[in-house]
């Protein structure tokens, strides 16, 4: 079969740049166990930049050159969109193509880059059908065993030979500044964006058990931060002799002190994670998802857990770790009480 050459709606050319920014990541994730997935994905996502940008919606136009930045989105055009592909489209395109949409909105919410108008619990709620559903927690449910892999990344920077002295390329330095970051996302379950944006004040140089951030929605909310993180801040901050208010910052010879970026942030879990030969997929943001299921686990009640992960929907919480809990609740309950076929005899 010959490749499609024209837009699906419009017929103009298909670009030879992806349809959204990110997505060449996202495909690449999504298509770890499927080369079938990522291909059908990308159709999915270049079908729905055709459409907002053939009938004008969210501010989009045929104008705009690809990748295609989300920022406009919101959750009215997101279902819109969805109704129209009802009326348009098989029902199985309309599964895969909105699972498409929901996981490249989902990968965007992990790099702290969600437009603050897109609610993912609604949008759940609204169009996961069954089949939707059950591939999502096909996926969560793989994910939770590459994320039980989170305590080597913490245990790898612990593990580093810390420098007598530092040198001019600040190595002593960085290695604190390096394990100071894997504790705090792991005792707060943090958005990147959240921990870049930590100020010494915030966490009382290491002392105070609690950062207040301004989050997701430009909503305040508190940080917890546990002994463990808190000594971590206080060995990074005892070696730091500038005036930066940032709680993070860059050490590289040319960087001057700026505070640490978020890809840098990224870039820093991503060097254990490579390093250990881990899930190649896990990031930064896995560590909020491990501390979530591990809370849950030990019986943290769920609106509790909510709170910590700084969700403003408990559905949303719900909808992303109920298949976890069921397999565990199912695996505990069979583990006691099943019965083998030849005792079933």
């Amino acid at each position: 079969m010959a490749a499609q050459k024209n837009l699906p709606i419009s017929g103009r050319p298909i670009p030879s740049t992806p349809a959204w920014i990110h997505e060449t990541s996202f495909l690449l994730e999504a298509g770890i166990r499927s080369a079938k997935t990522e291909t059908t994905y990308r159709s999915g996502l270049r079908l729905f930049a055709d459409w907002l940008q053939h009938f004008n919606r969210a501010g989009f136009s045929v104008e705009d050159e690809w990748p295609l930045r989300p920022e406009g989105l919101d959750t009215a055009v997101i279902l819109n969109y969805r109704t129209w592909l009802l009326a348009n489209r098989a029902q199985s395109t309309v599964t895969t193509y909105m699972a498409a949409v929901l996981g490249y909105l989902n990968y965007l919410d992990g790099l702290d880059a969600l437009p603050t108008a897109v609610q993912l619990g609604k949008l759940q709620r609204q169009f996961a059908r069954r089949s939707i559903e059950r591939n999502q927690a096909e996926t969560v449910i793989d994910l939770d065993e590459a994320r039980q892999q989170i305590p080597q990344i913490v245990a790898y920077y612990d593990a580093l030979p810390l420098p007598p002295s530092n040198d001019r390329y600040n190595h002593r330095l960085s290695l604190l500044r390096d394990r100071a970051l894997i504790h705090v996302l792991y005792a707060t379950a943090a958005r990147i964006s959240e921990v870049v944006s930590l100020n010494r004040s915030n966490t009382g140089n290491g002392y105070a058990k609690y950062a207040t951030v301004v989050g997701k929605g430009s909503k305040p909310r508190t940080l917890h931060i546990r002994e463990h993180a808190a000594q971590a801040i206080r060995a990074y901050l005892a070696e730091r002799q500038d005036i930066n208010p940032a709680l993070f910052i860059a050490h590289s010879r040319n960087a001057q002190n700026a505070r640490l970026s978020s890809t840098s942030a990224h870039n820093i879990v991503k060097k254990a994670v490579k390093a250990l030969h881990l899930y190649p997929s896990l990031s930064a943001h896995d560590f909020r998802h491990f501390r979530a299921t591990q809370l849950l686990r030990e019986g943290m009640p769920l609106e509790v857990v909510q709170e910590f992960l700084g969700h403003a929907d408990i559905s949303t919480t719900r909808n992303i770790y109920a298949p976890i809990l069921g397999v565990q609740i199912v695996s505990e309950w069979l583990d006691n009480i099943d019965v083998a076929p030849k005792d079933a005899l």
